[in-house]
């Protein structure tokens, strides 16, 4: 399907960085402790919906004009993946935010 908007784009775009994000907190839910740790805490779902909302922005960056929906939707889900795993290998001395328990490296880490 062609995507002759950047609206379009947009909300198909976001609709991958939710599918992402899904995943990532399913397997969160896999882990031991699951995602009960990180549920209760805010700055986690800030996070997980600034990874969406930054999924959504990808096709202002790289398409002009029509673009196809796939493509628009492994924009945004390539996205916060992306960065994820970026976060999760950072050195540990750099990484450090808070207890190892509930730390965003170990929430950025699948």
């Amino acid at each position: 399907m062609e995507l002759n908007t950047l609206l379009a784009q947009i909300g198909v775009a976001i609709a991958g960085g939710f599918a992402a994000e899904l995943l990532h907190w399913y397997a969160l839910s896999r882990k031991p402790g699951g995602s009960k740790k990180y549920k209760v805490h805010a700055i986690y779902w800030v996070t997980t919906i600034g990874m969406i909302i930054l999924g959504g922005l990808m096709p202002l960056l790289y398409i002009q004009g029509s673009a196809s929906a796939l493509l628009c939707f492994h924009l945004g889900a390539t996205a916060p993946i992306i960065l994820q795993k970026l976060v999760a290998n950072l050195p540990s001395s750099v990484a450090a935010q808070g207890p190892e328990d509930t730390s965003m490296r170990s929430f950025f880490s699948w």
